[in-house]
């Protein structure tokens, strides 16, 4: 079955209003996991309020006051009531009752249920880590969607990794698409270490930053000034702070469905459900997490991706309040969705009329999908870029780039900028040695990035072809994710919703069962590294078209 809109918007809708109901949980949308345990305490909840409702005593009411009947009256009430009380104490036939059915426990769909013993380490960690740590993950992605539980990850090398129960994986999440070395390059190993030998921070400034600026610089040419902070929400929130500064107008445009971070400007429709967001062409702004003030939404206008229309009009509509615009170039939260042909070109030109910054968030895409990210890949220059991700290669670093005129207001008195880890000694030695090896392999592997991605996307298309399952895969070079689906494309974030999100999961668990490391949640993203091979690849091809053939013969089991 494939999903249709309003198969996919009822649970949204649902999950929505439940979340302004109960503020504790963070919605999601749509609804990727199952929470049963959160389902039987609002059962609970319930019954004990209706319990506690009927024990409530009812008020007494004065019973009025008895009239004195004639004795012969009396006398013949009291012979009616001895027959009746006579006739209800006669025995009567009692129907038998029949024993309750006996019930069996549900059983475990298929691919669950060959994982359960693969995990057993990984399940006793995750309920001791819950005690401990919300959701037993610092990080909610990290355990989203999961079943039975997500393997606890003990070591990794290269494009392997191996769980605390020993099991082997091949890796295509890799970290969210961070590690675009592989895990552990041993050169990026030992300028770490020698680093520590030094101290791991100062918080002042170190020739080292220098270094990483003049190498970062390197790659992406436009970079007039850089300054480097901790991870992607830190890039994102700075730049909006720079950009809303030199501007000095107090509203950004985003678009629906991609995702900037976890700070309040940025948590604004990054998921949204259609049944409560408006149409197409106008969406409104939604908060994606409870805490979030009702007044943020007043300062985020939210176009849809990829329609210069759409996006023509609102600046019309806001232009005076508009300091920004800021977008993923290519739109990786909702899978992979590229930009149309000229629409990033467009895009820039009628922000410029209209006295708007532009910022690109390349936290994903920058120095993966080329060199100097999607800006280098589509030939064109934001004034404002964010970076994070594949520029530490597993050293948590990000940083805000762009032009002179507008980088240099962070000063003293203007712009603040800061953080205590920023640019630490540890972060800033493993970016160095991360971009080096980008760097020396140039062209040469960001060209073996985009063979692995078409062999990938080749070989995964004909096992669906083969397998006679409705499939959909869309990439850009480095990266690339596949949705079940009757749709022959996808563009933007309202599209991305009509796909069957519980056959990927049951999917995924197949795929976990024989090694192959993906995310469950579809609108995450299938990466490459350099430690990755043709044979690798072709592994994957293989697993999968084994698990595509089987998923046509399991049960149709889709979560609740």
């Amino acid at each position: 079955m494939i999903y249709t809109l309003p198969e996919v918007v009822r649970p949204l809708r649902d999950a929505f209003f439940m979340a302004e109901m109960e503020p504790a949980p963070t919605p999601r949308f749509p609804v990727r996991e199952r929470d049963d345990a959160r389902l039987v305490a609002r059962a609970d909840a319930l019954a004990g309020a209706v319990v506690a409702d009927a024990a409530v005593p009812t008020p007494a009411v004065p019973a009025p006051a008895k009239e004195e009947l004639p004795k012969e009256e009396r006398e013949s009430k009291k012979e009616a009531a001895k027959e009746s009380k006579e006739v209800s104490e006669a025995p009567k036939e009692v129907a038998p009752v029949s024993p309750p059915p006996e019930t069996e426990d549900q059983p475990l769909p298929i691919p669950i249920a060959r994982l359960v013993p693969k995990l057993k380490k990984s399940a006793k960690l995750f309920l001791e880590g819950k005690k401990r740590i919300p959701n037993s993950s610092s990080s909610l992605i990290r355990v989203a969607s999961y079943d039975p539980v997500p393997p606890f990850i003990a070591r990794a090398k290269g494009a392997r990794i191996w769980d605390e129960d020993d099991n082997e994986y091949l890796d295509f999440n890799l970290a969210y698409g961070v590690l675009i070395n592989g895990h552990a390059p041993s050169e990026q190993v030992r300028a770490v270490q020698e680093a520590a030998q030094f101290g791991f921070h100062f918080a002042s400034p170190t020739v080292l930053e220098i270094e990483v600026a003049k190498m970062f610089q390197k790659m992406v040419p436009n970079a007039e000034r850089v300054a480097f902070c901790s991870n992607g929400s830190d890039a994102t929130m700075n730049a909006i702070r720079i950009a809303r500064a030199v501007s000095g107008k107090d509203a950004i445009l985003k678009f629906e469905g991609h995702y900037h971070g976890q700070h309040d400007l940025a948590l604004i429709s990054a998921e949204a459900p259609p049944v409560v967001s408006g149409l197409d062409e106008y969406p409104r702004p939604m908060p994606n997490s409870a805490g979030i003030p009702p007044g943020v939404t007043d300062y985020v206008m939210v176009a849809p991706y990829n329609s210069i229309t759409a996006f023509e009009r609102m600046v019309r509509r806001y232009r005076n309040r508009l300091a920004a615009v800021i977008l993923e170039p290519v739109m990786a939260n909702a899978g992979v969705i590229p930009p149309e042909p000229d629409y990033l070109k467009r895009l820039v030109e009628v922000a410029h009329e209209n006295e708007m910054i532009v910022i690109f968030d390349e936290v994903f895409t920058g120095f993966r999908v080329a060199p100097g990210g999607a800006q280098q890949l589509y030939g064109v220059e934001p004034d404002l870029s964010c970076w994070a991700k594949a520029l530490g290669g597993g050293v948590p670093v990000s940083a805000v780039s762009g032009k002179a005129e507008y980088m240099d207001m962070i000063a003293p008195g203007r712009v603040s900028f800061g953080g205590t880890y920023f640019a630490n000694n540890l972060s800033m030695a493993g970016t160095l040695a991360n971009l080096k090896m980008l760097h020396r392999g140039g062209e040469e592997l960001y060209a073996k990035f985009g063979r692995l991605t078409e062999r990938l996307a080749k070989g995964l298309t004909e096992a669906a072809r083969d397998a006679k399952i409705s499939f959909l895969e869309q990439h850009v070079n480095g990266i690339l994710q596949f949705f079940f689906t009757r749709r022959k494309k996808i563009v933007n974030y309202r599209e991305s919703l009509q796909i069957d999100w519980n056959l990927y999961l049951r999917h995924h668990q197949l795929l976990l069962d024989k090694g192959i490391y993906i995310h469950p949640d579809n609108y995450e993203r299938i990466t490459f590294s350099s430690a990755h091979t043709e044979k690798d690849i072709d592994k994957f091809v293989q697993v999968a078209t084994e698990t595509l053939k089987e998923l046509r013969t399991l049960p149709r089991d889709y979560l609740p």
